[in-house]
């Protein structure tokens, strides 16, 4: 449940706040949900405006939540430790990210390239864990551009991000009902169909 809602928040984050400029301050984050409250609730005076306000706070407060323990991390400004604290429990915020999932990670999440050597590494490591499994599920699933740069030429990325779910699945790196591996078997589907 607890990694559930940090997914739905990053996805606010991603979908909601980022395309609007929102800054990613505690106030701010509210002051935006409480506008979009206001402006749902006074077109329809129909509308059950308790069950909306509970609706919209929750959505701030997921957001709010991921904020923070972004901010624990570094910059809550920066993509990665956004996703990075997302994809973390609390207890496992205090362990490092192993460097080369980070540093393929920033790169991937900053620049949309992949490092074709970073991938080989992570693709054969052995001692990746779950928070390293979920930060790369979300790195590609929240990158914008159709293609990412590999090297010389590019790479779609749907194909990424099928190879992190056979990483993934492969080394039972996550449990099958975990939120991040759904959201992104979910996500691969639907950039499958955009395809056709």
């Amino acid at each position: 449940m607890y990694l559930q809602a940090q997914l739905e928040g990053l996805e606010s984050i991603f979908m909601e706040l980022m395309p609007f400029n929102v800054e990613l301050k505690r106030q701010q984050v509210q002051d935006y949900y409480d506008k979009r409250f206001d402006a749902a609730t006074k077109p329809q005076a129909s509308v059950a405006e308790n069950e909306l306000r509970r609706q919209f706070n929750t959505k701030a407060n997921q957001v709010r939540n991921l904020v923070d323990s972004a901010e624990s991390l570094g910059d809550a400004g920066n993509k990665l430790n956004l996703i990075r604290a997302a994809a973390s429990l609390p207890a496992e915020r205090t362990r490092p990210l192993k460097w080369s999932v980070q540093k393929f990670c920033q790169t991937l999440v900053f620049e949309n390239k992949v490092d074709a050597s970073g991938l080989s590494e992570i693709i054969h490591s052995t001692e990746l864990g779950p928070v390293e499994a979920r930060v790369l599920l979300a790195a590609a699933m929240f990158i914008v551009p159709e293609k990412v740069e590999n090297g010389p030429e590019s790479m779609l990325t749907k194909d990424l991000l099928a190879q992190f779910i056979g990483l993934v699945r492969a080394e039972r790196l996550l449990g099958r009902n975990d939120p991040f591996l759904a959201e992104a078997q979910c996500s691969l589907e639907s950039m499958k169909e955009e395809e056709v």
